[in-house]
């Protein structure tokens, strides 16, 4: 089949704050990291949108014609509650275990299981490579100890700490400039509170870990544990080099996840690591983001028990860009089963045939128009408008409507393709006859007798429409 020609993909990037034309350091191979999971509970519908936002770019590079090789790993050490003083900075993992009695071990093994699963529920691809934390501490260590070599690490008291006044691009991805930091910015808030930094901006590589911890390892600066945002730079530097192409991730990592990262990797390398950094905005649930620090996540399974199927959550999410905030409602995910059933039974009157060697003048508008949106920092909210509409159109054979349809599905990932064509209705003599009497009965507006010709129709299995040319049965 005739393919669309080559388009120019434009992303935008948080880092230059503009929509650029994106162009790979190494053609047609694309890089992406995308941070992925905590695993020390159930993955909410808000981390859903982000990983399912960074499907949804990988499926318009490869529907472009690129080879994309995805890094999303799994956070099962480091990642402290950093912005919870009751907890006192506590590792998200061993505070689970401390309260639960189950192992941090056992704790990440299972809700790693669980994401998994949902992820596939939400028919988000899997990466090529899901590297874990705590399999990577030597390469962790080994960015530390080149951090300090290089003037920018030092050593206080068993931990590690980043001394972000050497790195003089601190604060480009955020806005979060030192000089912002220490007169209160923002992002003051989220740095992690220390006595033993030189710096309150200063962020941990390295921390020591005390004997109650159960997951430790040996380093040169005594037993301990990584910092969380030196595993990202780690992991991406180890899968996908020096420089890559796309890292991903919620806004909510811009500050000082990502920042950090920047720092990390630059300065142990001397080379900008990302090319373009790709954030997408916050799902929000009433007044204020899903989160768990706010108390009003929503789960996968949730919506399960409330008869809205995964599918119809990854079409509510298609309805929003992804760089706007989106308000979850019962009556908007809701009104996505509904538009997404709709979709269904419209692929369901379209016959299955082989798929044309060509496409016809229509269909080629029709998926030109399909190809710019996604190519334009992904705008799916017209993507999947145009797929609405090709579903209809009369301007296009059925047939070929339905290639068109499961084309776009390769970027929507809906599972159209599932969707099975409509059993053509058998209509015996014994029916037909009854078609004619109540299409009589309806002429001499005999409307009682109409009336019981269509219940008796139903209780035979069929659903009357009236329709101008009589009597239609589905």
């Amino acid at each position: 089949m005739a393919t669309t020609a080559n388009k120019p993909v434009y992303l935008y990037n948080t880092l230059t704050r503009t929509k650029e034309l994106f162009k790979p350091l190494h053609a047609p191979k694309v890089g992406i990291y995308s941070c992925g999971p905590t695993v020390y509970k159930d993955i909410h519908i808000g981390n859903l949108r982000t990983f399912t936002t960074t499907d949804w770019i990988r499926r318009m590079l490869e529907y472009n014609g690129y080879d994309v090789y995805l890094v999303r790993n799994i956070t099962d050490v480091g990642h402290l509650h950093e912005d919870d003083d009751a907890r006192g900075g506590e590792d998200k993992l061993e505070h689970e275990a401390r309260t639960t009695g189950i192992s941090a071990y056992e704790i990440a093994a299972r809700y790693t299981k669980q994401y998994l699963q949902d992820s596939d529920e939400m028919n988000i691809l899997p990466p090529q490579m899901v590297p874990k934390a705590t399999e990577h501490i030597p390469e962790m260590i080994a960015i530390t100890k080149k951090l300090i070599e290089n003037g920018l690490a030092y050593v206080s008291d068993g931990n590690v700490y980043y001394a972000v006044n050497q790195f003089p691009g601190y604060g480009a991805l955020s806005g979060n400039t030192i000089d912002n930091l220490r007169a209160g910015g923002h992002g003051r808030a989220q740095m992690e509170v220390a006595e033993d930094k030189q710096n309150p901006e200063d962020f941990a590589l390295w921390k020591n870990g005390d004997q109650s911890r159960q997951m430790n390892w040996e380093s040169p600066w005594g037993v301990g544990f990584p910092g969380w945002h030196i595993e990202c730079s780690a992991m991406a530097t180890k899968y996908l080099g020096e420089q890559f192409d796309i890292h991903t991730g919620g806004i909510d990592l811009v500050f000082p996840h990502h920042e950090d990262e920047i720092a990390q990797s630059q300065g142990a390398t001397g080379k900008k690591p990302v090319q373009y950094w790709v954030h997408n905005e916050f799902l929000d649930f009433g007044n204020s983001k899903m989160s768990r620090s706010v108390g009003n996540v929503l789960l996968l399974s949730s919506l399960k028990e409330r008869g809205i199927e995964p599918m119809a959550y990854r079409y509510l999410l298609l309805t929003a860009h992804y760089r706007s905030k989106l308000n979850f409602t019962d009556e908007s995910v809701a009104g996505a089963q509904n538009a997404l059933n709709n979709l269904r039974a419209d692929i369901a009157e379209l016959p299955v045939t082989d798929a044309p060697t060509s496409w016809s003048a229509e269909a080629q508008r029709t998926r030109e128009a399909f190809h710019d949106a996604i190519n334009n920092d992904l705008d799916l909210p017209i993507a999947i408008s145009i797929t609405r509409e090709a579903a209809r159109s009369h301007k296009i054979e059925p047939a070929e409507r339905r290639h068109l349809i499961l084309d776009f599905d390769r970027v929507l990932g809906l599972r159209l393709d599932t969707v099975k064509p409509k059993a053509p209705v058998t209509i015996s003599e014994e029916v037909q006859e009854l078609v004619r009497q109540r299409d009589a009965a309806r002429t001499g507006r005999n409307w009682k007798e109409s009336d019981r010709l269509r219940d008796l129709l139903k209780d035979m299995g069929f659903e009357v429409r009236d329709t101008p040319k009589g009597t239609q049965l589905v």
